[in-house]
């Protein structure tokens, strides 16, 4: 019974600490405002998660060309092997056709040599010893003739027919060796189509679990942003200071312009506008103004363009942020920089130092 009783309070008793650490259920010590550097974390990680989505999406419509490309080569393919087939049957045919007439005409060449060999000679001597009258030498010099004019059509035939039956035999090789690489080819291409069907279907399972993973990353920096004091939010909400719009020339200037005139414009993820925007849609659509084309996420437009030394930065260069490049700047200038922040900010004017960590700055060319 002691051991019992022991354990009860026990349990009590780490009962009752829990309930003074975490609240009994309903109350509000859970409700506690969230600080902002929290908030910011949430959502570098929401960002992160939302470049993860598109970039999955981006893989799964590049999965998706590529298998459609696969398809149409395989039944070019494959149109090709049956092509093939069929021209290697006319080819056989053909070969077949001219060996046959090639056998007949040896044949009767064999027979006109076979007669002559037996004493029939049809030859000019003959017929003179052989007539009787004028009139039965030209009968036998006239069929000496017909048969000497046969004899040699039929040997030229005879070598024309060979001559053909070689080329159709060479043509049927050809054709049959051409079907076979068609076949060969229509088959790699099949099995290409069926493996990039199965990458394209791992890829849309992948941008599914990544955009589920978002949908609570989402929800997760909403609540931490209610959560906030009201001269956080009220701050959070701001555009930042004022700045000249820079009067660079090129692609750069016209695209700091265009997202400067995006200012207060909400953040939305996923968004290229034109009402709302993400980091990487700013930079995305801006660019697009000033008919350059740049990636959609970025983990991409981390990659394009030439690097720049932080003390050599001026308007339209990218600014990426964080190790994992999640977040996007443009410069105004070698201070300031404009970009799409995050839920709760909208298109803004910051510091560029002040935005989070240096990752690399891109100098987009065109």
């Amino acid at each position: 019974m002691r051991k019992h009783a022991t354990a009860t309070l026990v349990l009590v008793f780490l009962t009752t600490a829990l309930i003074g650490v975490i609240g009994p259920p309903g109350t509000a010590a859970a409700q506690e405002p969230t600080t902002t550097a929290r908030y910011e974390e949430l959502s570098r990680s929401a960002a992160r998660a939302s470049e993860d989505v598109l970039t999955a999406r981006q893989v799964l419509d590049d999965k998706r060309v590529a298998l459609d490309e696969a398809t149409g080569a395989a039944d070019r393919s494959r149109l090709l092997a049956d092509e093939a087939a069929e021209a290697l049957t006319r080819a056989t045919d053909a070969a077949d056709a001219a060996k046959a007439v090639e056998t007949g005409l040896r044949a009767e060449i064999d027979h006109i040599v076979e007669i002559s060999f037996k004493g029939l000679r049809l030859n000019g001597l003959a017929a003179i010893f052989s007539s009787d009258s004028p009139e039965e030498f030209l009968d036998a010099a006239m069929i000496m003739d017909v048969y000497a004019e046969r004899h040699g059509d039929l040997v030229t035939a005879a070598a024309t027919a060979s001559d053909d039956a070689a080329l159709a035999r060479s043509e049927a090789d050809t054709a049959q060796h051409r079907a076979a690489e068609a076949s060969l080819a229509a088959d790699e291409t099949r099995d290409t189509a069926r493996r990039l069907t199965d990458e394209a279907a791992e890829a849309a399972r992948g941008a599914e679990r990544r955009q589920e993973r978002l949908d609570g990353e989402v929800a997760e920096v909403r609540r931490a942003l209610d959560l906030l004091a009201t001269a956080d939010r009220t701050l959070l909400a701001g555009t930042g200071p004022a700045v000249d719009v820079p009067a660079a020339d090129g692609a750069g200037g016209d695209a700091v312009r265009f997202a400067l005139a995006q200012l207060g414009k909400p953040y939305v993820w996923g968004a290229v506008g034109p009402d709302t925007y993400d980091c990487s849609g700013l930079v995305m659509a801006a660019f697009r103004s000033a008919g350059v084309l740049v990636p959609r996420t970025t983990y991409t437009q981390a990659l394009i363009g030439t690097p720049v030394p932080r003390d050599q930065v001026r308007a339209g260069d990218l600014v990426l942020y964080h190790d994992s490049l999640s977040h996007v700047a443009m410069a105004i200038d070698g201070t300031m920089a404009v970009h799409a922040s995050t839920a709760g900010e909208p298109v803004k004017v910051s510091p560029i130092n002040a935005i989070g960590p240096i990752a690399t700055i891109r100098r987009v060319s065109g």
